[in-house]
């Protein structure tokens, strides 16, 4: 991804070389000021929530550790600013009355650096 700010790019120098490594340069949207913000916020979180619990071996390993790291956190995991649901939730989830220590479950992902606990089905 490539800011559209002209202020800080090197004329082509960059481009040329990402092109050679094959990859493919994506432009952001035009007057999309907190897209870079959000950016800039998500990088530090998998960084130090998941990525430092790792040594990775390679790219293939480093693609499973991310996919599985970020569909946690737009699946399962709480955001504030989304009234403390995943950004996937369409809507709440119905309210308990009671909850049994036997009807909570828990999921552990990547050797156990994610888990996430839910209800059982009744």
């Amino acid at each position: 991804m490539e800011d559209r700010d002209g202020g800080y790019r090197v004329v082509g120098q960059f481009d040329e070389v990402f092109k050679i490594s094959g990859v493919q340069i994506q432009r952001t949207v035009p007057m999309s000021s907190n897209l870079r913000a959000r950016v800039e916020r998500f990088i530090p979180t998998l960084k130090f929530e998941c990525l430092s619990k790792f040594v990775i071996v390679a790219e293939k390993h480093l693609d499973h550790v991310c996919r599985v790291w970020s569909r946690h956190d737009n699946e399962v995991r709480p955001h504030s600013s989304r009234d403390h649901l995943p950004p996937d939730f369409t809507a709440p989830p119905g309210e308990a009355t009671t909850v049994r220590v036997d009807d909570i479950a828990c999921t552990s992902k990547l050797a156990g650096v994610i888990q996430s606990y839910s209800r059982r089905a009744a």
